[in-house]
């Protein structure tokens, strides 16, 4: 998993925007290419947006260790999921049960 995927994913189970997610040390538009993988960003800046919302930087980086989106195929359903979720949006979840009820899952999985 990259840097981008990862702060993606801790975004989403936070229920945070991008714009809430930056919280004010850097830009809404770098944030959102750092996510996609477009710009890289620096260690210190990291951790000031991580410690910003209390998200622990060691488990951040395990993200980092042990998951690979190549080879983590529900990575997207489980943002989908998580972001549902936190936003207690009972229609998209169902939405999203649905689709797996009728095969497809195969975009997830």
């Amino acid at each position: 998993m990259t840097v981008g995927e990862a702060l993606k994913q801790i975004r989403l189970q936070a229920g945070l925007t991008q714009t809430q997610m930056t919280a004010g040390v850097v830009s809404e538009s770098f944030y959102s290419k750092v996510e996609r993988g477009v710009h890289a960003i620096d260690v210190q800046t990291l951790i000031n947006i991580l410690s910003a919302h209390h998200m622990d930087v060691v488990h951040f980086f395990s993200l980092l260790n042990y998951q690979k989106s190549e080879t983590e195929p529900n990575f997207e359903l489980i943002n989908e999921i998580s972001f549902a979720q936190n936003k207690k949006d009972i229609k998209a979840l169902n939405e999203i049960k649905r689709k797996l009820e009728n095969g497809g899952g195969a975009t997830y999985l």
